[in-house]
């Protein structure tokens, strides 16, 4: 593609992102847990109750959250972080004109470069193109040491400390991120779009439909060209810039325009394109990146 500006997305690629986003979603609760829920929940109401100065009632909800969260330790030993609380957000405002992006990016490094985090944080949220799950884990490594250290405190008569140390323990609360890049999502599109094309043209081919024909392996190519700017798109945003797997992905999509242009049966070849895209996008869609915002996940 020799222009620099992208295409608006189809219709098409609408739905697939509102699809991923419903998949996000039902991921993303299916993964929160009652139990730690119930822990957070009863860590409130213990503060709570200091605040009327009902230490008993305080303590009383503290012996429910440690009774919670000893069954979390028992049902998952080895498990560090536990979901509470979730939300999906679709954030696209990278620019469509790739003459834009690496202007926004030098500024960024420069920014970083120079310590000025602020400004580099607000370039950088100029590249967001994704499907964003973002996830309030407790953490059962600190979490029940810390309510049972209240608990004590809170028997010992030291209200304030104990009220402090819950405090500090909610504000550990662990915050991580998914991203799910929409370019990688308009480029699976493309590709269906394209492998549903090209088998019906040679279903037509074999009929002597040449005209169709013709006209199905034409739209196959733009189709095809629009996937491999859209995994350009992918690798210019930063999602797994150096991962090998762009340059691979994109010399097979190459592969199947040379065979297409050479009016040969692609079937074999596009299942295991989709195969392979399918697996790198769900392997770039995997990494969680920790939040240290501690304030925001105490009031999550």
């Amino acid at each position: 593609m020799n222009s620099t500006t992208l295409n608006q997305p189809n219709p098409q690629s609408q739905q697939e992102i509102e699809q991923e986003r419903q998949k996000a979603t039902n991921e993303a609760q299916s993964s929160l847990d009652r139990d730690a829920i119930a822990a957070l929940e009863e860590t409130r109401n213990a503060i709570n109750a200091i605040d009327r100065e009902n230490t008993q009632e305080s303590i009383q909800a503290l012996e429910r959250a440690t009774g919670k969260l000893d069954i979390l330790l028992a049902r998952y030993p080895e498990l560090a972080l536990v979901p509470v609380s979730t939300q999906i957000t679709i954030i696209d405002l990278a620019p469509r004109d790739f003459d834009l992006i690496e202007p926004i990016r030098d500024e960024a490094k420069r920014a970083v470069n120079e310590e000025d985090f602020p400004t580099g944080r607000a370039l950088l949220h100029n590249l967001v193109s994704e499907i964003r799950t973002s996830t309030v884990n407790l953490p059962l490594e600190t979490y029940p040491d810390a309510m049972k250290e209240s608990a004590r405190l809170l028997h010992q008569g030291r209200t304030d400390e104990g009220r402090a140390v819950m405090q500090l323990a909610l504000s550990t609360l662990v915050v991580t991120e998914q991203s799910r890049p929409i370019p990688l999502i308009n480029a699976l599109t493309e590709l269906a779009a394209a492998m549903a094309l090209a088998t019906q043209g040679q279903d037509q081919h074999n009929q002597d439909q040449q005209n169709q024909d013709q006209q199905n392996r034409d739209q196959v190519m733009r189709l095809l060209e629009d996937a491999r700017t859209q995994l350009k798109l992918a690798k210019e945003l930063g999602y797994a810039r150096r991962d090998p797997e762009y340059k691979e992905l994109d010399r097979a999509i190459k592969d199947i325009e040379r065979q297409i242009r050479a009016k040969e049966k692609t079937e074999s070849p596009f299942a295991k394109l989709r195969e392979k895209f399918s697996s790198f996008f769900n392997r770039v869609s995997r990494v969680n990146r920790p939040s240290h915002e501690s304030q925001q996940t105490a009031n999550a």
